[in-house]
């Protein structure tokens, strides 16, 4: 079996990032309207964002945007950018905060996932070859 793929890593990272900048912005503005019209007339869910919010205010003061950048930046199925996006919501950080953590911790992860799928296919060229 042999695997071609005549897309350069730099142009599947640029489509990744912008991807995550969508899915970002999306997802914040589904959360926002959702919760805004919808789910703050559930006094049981707004009683949770809000005791959510509370337990979530030592650790921004603790870990702060790097602690986002972090758990962006693992490249496991449930710690990506719209994780990411849900937590940062419901710790009530500010978008634009969350946003530029969110991004390095997705460049991180984007990064790591791109440059081990190009090796893999490379190695398998090789290996064929």
């Amino acid at each position: 079996m042999d695997i071609h793929l005549d897309v350069h890593p730099g142009i599947v990272f640029v489509i990744a990032m912008g991807t995550s900048v969508i899915l970002f912005i999306v997802i914040r503005l589904l959360l926002n309207m959702l919760y805004a019209t919808t789910l703050v007339r559930w006094s049981l869910f707004k009683r949770y964002v809000e005791k959510a919010r509370m337990r979530g205010l030592p650790l921004i003061a603790r870990y702060g945007s790097i602690g986002l950048v972090a758990f962006v930046a693992v490249p496991l199925p449930t710690t990506g950018v719209c994780a990411a996006t849900l937590l940062s919501w419901l710790l009530g950080i500010k978008w634009n905060v969350s946003l530029m953590a969110i991004l390095p911790g997705a460049a991180i992860s984007n990064g790591i996932v791109t440059l081990s799928v190009f090796g893999i296919i490379q190695g398998m060229n090789l290996a064929a070859g």
